[in-house]
């Protein structure tokens, strides 16, 4: 499956993340917490510190990537679907 989905891939940079979103895919399962749910989660706590969050932008303002953030650690390692599967 991966290897099909790295060929889609127009860059190395798109193939990279979509390795780095099926690595986390396979860990949520692996701790038998559905996906989409952790997916939700977590998207839901980094909405909430996105002002924490410098991103890289185009001359057009679209973001393009994230230059760095200041979200604390304690908070990252919460998000870890290891973390999330012993609530």
């Amino acid at each position: 499956i991966l290897r099909n989905g790295m060929l889609a891939s127009d860059t190395c940079k798109g193939a990279e993340n979509l390795a780095l979103f099926y690595s986390l895919y396979k860990t949520a399962q692996m701790h038998g917490i559905e996906f989409e749910t952790y997916l939700q989660k977590a998207i839901t706590v980094m909405t909430e510190h996105l002002d924490e969050i410098e991103f890289e932008k185009d001359h057009r303002g679209t973001i393009i990537g994230y230059k760095s953030h200041s979200i604390s650690d304690e908070i990252l390692d919460k998000l870890m679907p290891w973390n999330m599967a012993q609530k």
